[in-house]
Formats: C-alpha cells, sequence, structure tokens
C-alpha cells in the first residue's frame, strides 16, 4: 500500500487526522477530567439535563421528536423518585410532568414579558440554579435570546440510578464535538485529493496501455503529451527521446549486421573457390571447413536479419505437411547415425496464418539441434496436438537448469565448445515472435529435452 500514490495519501491523511484529533480532542479532555468517579446521584441529575436539553434542541430542529415521555431515562428516574417532577417551555409551548412552580416563583414570567417589550432585543438573558430540597435535588436553566425562549426544570430526584459514574462514556461525544470540524475537513479534503488522483491514474493507465502496443521492431510511434498533468509531462518527454535513441540505434545496427553479412558473402566464396583449386591435404580440408562455418554464419545472420525486417502475414500454412518435409529432408543425414525421425500428429491437417518458408526454417533448426544431441540408434519425435502445439524432443544429456533461459539468445552455446554458431535457437525465437507463437524449452520426463512451439491463432 504504500507504494501506491492513493495508499501514501491514505495513510498520511489517516496520521494526521489522528494526530490532530488527539491534539484537539482527546489530550484537552484528559487533561481537565478528573480521574476519580463522580457521585452517582450528581450523575443521574447530569443524566437528566442532557436528555432535557436535547429534546429543546430537537424541536428547535423542526424534525420528528419523540414525547419526553417516551425517554427510557426519564422512565427510570420516576420510577425510582415518586416526587420526580419537570417542566419545559420553548417560547409558547409547555411539556412536562408537573405544574411550572419555579417558573412563576423567580418571576421568569415577567422577565420573559419585560424583555419582549425591550428596545434591545438582541441582549440574553440567562439563569441557571439549583433546586435542592427537602424533597430531593433539582435544577432550573432560563435562557432568552434573540427572541427565542429555552427554559427547563426539574425536582425531586432523590435516588440516582444504577449509571457508569466515570466519565469514560462521554469521551467519544467530547472527542466529537471537539475535532468534529477537522474531520470532516480532512475527510473533505481527501476525496478531492483522491479524485485528482483518480483522475491522473486514468491517464498514466491509457499512457501504460498505449506503451503495451508498441511494436519493438518498430519504434516510430510516441507517447503522447498532450492532456497530461504537467508534472509527467517531462516524463513523457524523456521517454520518448529514449524511445527515439533506441530505435536509432536497433537501426543501426540491424543496417551494419545485414550489410556485413551480405559483404562476407562474396569475398568467403571466392575463398572458397581458390582453396578447391589447391591441391588436397589435411590444411586444404581444415581450411575449407574454416570457410564453410564463416559462410554458414553469415547466411544465418541474413536469415536473422529477415525475420527482424517487416513481414505481411497471409498465407495459409499446414504445419502437418511442414513436419513432414522437414522430416523428409532430414532422414538421410539421421540414418547415418541410425537416428529414427517420427511424427506423431493427433489431426490429418493443422493449417495457421505465417510465413511457410519461415516456419519450415524453425522446425529444421529445432529437429537439426535434436539430432545433434540424439545418441546414435536414438530417436527424434515431432508430435503435434490439435490446438496449435508443436514439440520436437530428443532422447539425449538434456539441458542444465541453469541454461534454460539462455537457451534463445544469440551466440548462446550448450555446451560452449559445441559446433555451431548459437543462432539456430535464436532463428526459431524470432519466428514464433513473428507469428504471436510461444516457444519454451523442457527437460523431459525420462531424459531428453523438448522444445515446444504454440501458435495461438489457429484456423
Amino acid at each position: 500500500m504504500y507504494k501506491s500514490m492513493l495508499g501514501q495519501m491514505t495513510l498520511l491523511t489517516v496520521i494526521f487526522i489522528g494526530g490532530m484529533v488527539y491534539y484537539l480532542g482527546v489530550r484537552p479532555i484528559l487533561e481537565s477530567t478528573p480521574a476519580t468517579d463522580g457521585d452517582p446521584l450528581l450523575l443521574t441529575g447530569s443524566e437528566v439535563v442532557r436528555t432535557l436539553s436535547r429534546f429543546i434542541q430537537d424541536s428547535r430542529s423542526g424534525g420528528d421528536v419523540a414525547p419526553l415521555e417516551a425517554s427510557p431515562l426519564l422512565r427510570q428516574v420516576r420510577e425510582r423518585n415518586p416526587r420526580f417532577r419537570y417542566y419545559l417551555r420553548i417560547d409558547d409551548r409547555e411539556f412536562g410532568s408537573g405544574a411550572d412552580s419555579y417558573y412563576r416563583k423567580m418571576q421568569l414570567d415577567e422577565i420573559t414579558r419585560l424583555r419582549r417589550r425591550s428596545a434591545y432585543p438582541d441582549l440574553c438573558t440567562q439563569v441557571g440554579n439549583a433546586l435542592d430540597g427537602d424533597d430531593g435535588q433539582g435544577s432550573v436553566s432560563y435562557i432568552d435570546c434573540n427572541g427565542q425562549l429555552n427554559y427547563y426544570e426539574y425536582s425531586g430526584l432523590q435516588h440516582p440510578l444504577d449509571l457508569d459514574a466515570s466519565l469514560a462514556r462521554y469521551y467519544p461525544q467530547w472527542v466529537w464535538s471537539g475535532s468534529r470540524g477537522l474531520v470532516l475537513a480532512g475527510a473533505g479534503m481527501f476525496l478531492i485529493f483522491t479524485l485528482i488522483v483518480m483522475i491522473n491514474v486514468v491517464m498514466i493507465r491509457r499512457i501504460t496501455a498505449v506503451t503495451k502496443s508498441f511494436d519493438p521492431k518498430n519504434l516510430e510511434r510516441k507517447l503522447p503529451e498532450k492532456g497530461l498533468p504537467s508534472e509527467v509531462v517531462p516524463l513523457v518527454k524523456a521517454v520518448n527521446e529514449m524511445i527515439s535513441k533506441v530505435d536509432e540505434a536497433q537501426k543501426r545496427r540491424d543496417f551494419f549486421l545485414s550489410t556485413a553479412a551480405h559483404e562476407m558473402r562474396t569475398p568467403l566464396t571466392v575463398l572458397r573457390t581458390r582453396l578447391e583449386m589447391l591441391g588436397d591435404g589435411p590444411v586444404k580440408d581444415k581450411l575449407v571447413g574454416d570457410v564453410g562455418r564463416l559462410t554458414s554464419l553469415a547466411n544465418q545472420l541474413l536469415k536473422l536479419m529477415s525475420i527482424n525486417s517487416d513481414r505481411r502475414l497471409d498465407t495459409l500454412v499446414d504445419l502437418v505437411a511442414a513436419c513432414r518435409k522437414v522430416i523428409a529432408e532430414r532422414e538421410l543425414l539421421a540414418e547415418v547415425r541410425g537416428i529414427a525421425l517420427q511424427l506423431e500428429s493427433a489431426v490429418p491437417t493443422q493449417r495457421i496464418v505465417g510465413d511457410a518458408g519461415l516456419i519450415e526454417v524453425a522446425i529444421a533448426n529445432l529437429v537439426d539441434n535434436a539430432i545433434s544431441f540424439s545418441p546414435d540408434g536414438g530417436r527424434v519425435v515431432l508430435a503435434l496436438d490439435g490446438d496449435g502445439r508443436l514439440s520436437v524432443r530428443d532422447f539425449g544429456p538434456g539441458i542444465p537448469e541453469e541454461n534454460l533461459s539462455t537457451l534463445f539468445e544469440p551466440f548462446a552455446k550448450f555446451p560452449p565448445n559445441r559446433n555451431g554458431h548459437g543462432l539456430g535457437l535464436a532463428i526459431v525465437k524470432a519466428v514464433a515472435v513473428l507469428h504471436g507463437a510461444g516457444i519454451r524449452a523442457d527437460n523431459a520426463a525420462g531424459g531428453g529435452a523438448v522444445f515446444t512451439l504454440h501458435f495461438e491463432h489457429v484456423d
């Protein structure tokens, strides 16, 4: 989560809001509230005051308010305190379970009438007093401000309820009241930042999709630079410049390799002709063999470069027929060492869209590779299923695990002193990539190695 921009923003927001809630909400409460428990009777009186005050606030809000008689707390208080009574006034509305004895006894009704005739209606009058007497504890609160009258009184509280006397259950409410604005502001900013990040993430994912669609052999396309955040544009420009440099370097490399391989063929042909004119002997045979290997290297390089060029694959190729043709061309070479070439096909024909010549070259390279690793008198099996999966298996020594990942790299040979130039399997991989096919090498159960070509788009 910490590696994602959204995750980092979430963590930092949680840490910031958590720290500020502690500093603004929790810390003041911990510093101002005592650790000892309070008087149960006072705690019960506080609950009664909170219930009456909340009823006044809810009535002012204009919503549906449950009657005070339905309050579970007030019902419990009346059951334990037969003399308990309460009275409320909200402007001209009256609520309660008893007469307004203290409202008139304290002449608060006269104060209210005087305030209505006052020349300064914006002034506020507030009266609060405890009503402790023989019948129990009580309290009165009178607030007349801006033309609104809020008044409550209660008395006759003698027996407390079985309430939690600690203040811990009030902490969430106090913390929320002290830090509510900060939490809401932080949540709002987090939503705004999340929206901004998500919009930019969508843009970045579009760039990613365009990047994945690039053809490594054709890097003339560039990433779009319009419509991106200004912070991302320098990165996209740097990537486009790198793509241009890689494309230029790749073109120079391809041109050099193809030109060098092509130019080598003529002098090698001339050199071989002149060597054939010399008298027979071991030196001549060695030189002719060296020239033959150089000619084979040049031809393989040209073949590899031709595969990397743009080709149109619009011909139907029968894999079964291609395998039979390769086997027929190599039967004499295999018979010299007593190696049997076998074709096991689950279907009579298997057609794909591709280049017949290149597919035959790939199969031939796999068969030649299998023959070279097979012991005398062994066999090489070509297997083809109905899903476009072609495998070539030998029964030789197999492939060390550390060499499996590098077999298809150009000039990679196993073992290193083996004859050849290490381009045969690289050509197979290039043909597979051109046709959108998969290629892999594995050690077969029972010994030997198996190379598999999997053509996805099968007709």
